[in-house]
């Protein structure tokens, strides 16, 4: 009976992992087939509270020990929430710019080769080879998207300026991502981290999203059909369910292991993009994306990221 347990424990740990990569992989694409008209920081801002919402009822339902805030817990919970208000505009900028498919894979991409980087300032630790191999490559992969970005069809055009922001979405869930692992070690659920700083990121972002209601016209889509679907669906779900799923998945697995079935993500963003957005690619724009997830791949399998993703 206890064997069997112990066999049916990793196999669910395995489909709620992978079912949070599926809903990870949907964001740009829920946020592509939202309304027209809508702001990065808007939706941005919403869905960051939104997940904040929805992990501190997970954390209040499930009864987890409350947060001691003291002085290095507040420093790391203000720099993570910082990290988080960086990634929201800035990826939804990514991938609005240079399409779902792109916009994704280049952040998830840096992602890794940004946590390296702060390993090796911040904690001083040595990087191993393979680092520098996977950072190579998915910056060989950048360059030649870049360079190909004329040849790139569908609605929307690879352009320099999304690259960068998909850059800058990659740092920001890098440095979210290193202070969740510091916020584990001392004791603090993955659920709990990840509320603290959303919350911290979504007051960072509300005034930036006040003051872009107020310059443009009201935004009355967010309370349309499509834009109520849309916001729920990224802050419920891909910011908060999703993120429940892969805590849980740790529990029972190694975090190398779900750390790769996260991969899903990439291709379930790719996938969707092609098949529902009609994103395409030239021969030479396909061959670069496929370097840039190559050296995610590189990256992934020699670090072991802690549970936050994007």
């Amino acid at each position: 009976m206890s064997r069997c347990q112990n066999v049916a424990m990793p196999r669910r740990a395995i489909i709620a992992v992978i079912a949070a990569a599926v809903l990870f992989g949907t964001t740009g694409t829920a946020q592509a087939l939202g309304p027209d008209g809508t702001s990065v920081w808007v939706v941005g801002t919403i869905r960051i509270a939104l997940g904040a919402l929805t992990l501190w009822l997970f954390a209040r339902a499930t009864r987890q020990k409350k947060a001691t805030i003291n002085r290095r817990t507040f420093m790391l919970v203000a720099t993570g929430g910082c990290g988080a208000a960086i990634y929201q505009p800035a990826f939804f900028a990514g991938v609005e710019q240079c399409g779902v498919a792109v916009g994704t894979v280049i952040a998830l991409g840096s992602g890794p080769m940004f946590a390296g980087f702060i390993d090796r300032v911040v904690r001083k630790q040595q990087l191993g080879t393979r680092w520098y191999l996977g950072t190579a490559t998915m910056l060989i992969g950048v360059a030649l998207l870049v360079a190909t970005s004329r040849d790139t069809t569908g609605p929307t055009q690879l352009s320099v300026t999304g690259v960068l922001c998909a850059l800058a979405a990659g740092l920001g869930y890098a440095i979210y991502a290193q202070t969740t692992s510091s916020l584990i070690s001392l004791k603090l659920s993955s659920t709990t981290a990840l509320a603290l700083q959303f919350s911290v990121a979504a007051v960072i972002l509300t005034p930036f999203m006040l003051i872009d209601v107020l310059s443009s016209a009201t935004p009355s889509w967010i309370w349309s059909g499509s834009g109520t679907v849309m916001l729920l669906h990224l802050g419920v779900l891909t910011a908060g369910v999703a993120y429940v799923l892969y805590g849980w998945g740790l529990r029972s697995l190694p975090v190398s292991t779900a750390v790769s079935i996260t991969l899903i993500e990439p291709l379930t963003a790719a996938g969707a993009a092609f098949l529902v957005l009609g994103e395409r690619l030239s021969a030479t724009g396909g061959m670069a994306t496929i370097i840039v997830v190559i050296g995610l791949v590189v990256l992934t399998v020699t670090r072991h990221p802690t549970s936050a993703r994007t």
